[in-house]
């Protein structure tokens, strides 16, 4: 009878742990594919040296047009993703080289959005992006200090994420810093 009631106990013990466990089995994908159009309604802000490049077609045959002024503020609508780089879509056939621009900071996907966009994805199959939101009430071990008190940590996680290989601070105004290895602590 005692083995019963123990086994009844350990039963649901069990297959309740085994919903709460992480699947570890799924493979991470880069970050978006290369050469698909994503809709994304924002406003850049150029943050290049001496401004950002614009283009004509967004393609093999792109065309230089000319550069943006730094501090200028464009509408985008969307973004891909191509082999040398982000590109921000303007409107007409006019894209923004994205490295030299910056979007605002809502969520998770605009922080990477940032951090991919001005510092490359490794491409690595095996990638797999997480960001935390720091803010000081947050409550976690990451708040405050050096970085400030509002903004994304952003991982590139290896496989199973057992550890990162590289890691930004995206500040709300888009503004993304490649950290040292570790963490912003």
């Amino acid at each position: 009878m005692k083995h019963k009631h123990l086994f009844l106990l350990l039963l649901p013990l069990t297959i309740l742990f085994g919903f709460l466990l992480v699947s570890q089995t799924a493979k991470a994908e880069p970050y978006k594919n290369y050469d698909q159009f994503y809709d994304y309604s924002a406003v850049a802000t150029i943050k290049g040296t001496w401004g950002a490049n614009l283009f004509i077609n967004n393609d093999h045959n792109k065309q230089f047009d000319k550069i943006l002024p730094k501090d200028s503020q464009w509408q985008i609508y969307g973004y891909t993703k191509r082999k040398d780089g982000f590109y921000y879509w303007a409107g007409g056939d006019q894209w923004i080289q994205a490295n030299q621009a910056m979007v605002p900071v809502d969520n998770a996907s605009d922080a990477i959005l940032n951090a991919i966009a001005q510092y490359k994805d490794s491409g690595d199959p095996d990638t797999y992006w997480v960001p935390i939101h720091i803010v000081a009430d947050y409550g976690n071990d990451y708040r405050g200090g050096y970085w400030g008190t509002d903004y994304w940590w952003v991982r590139d996680e290896g496989p199973r994420a057992a550890s990162f290989k590289q890691s930004f601070v995206v500040y709300p105004n888009g503004n993304a810093f490649k950290l040292p290895a570790g963490g912003p602590y």
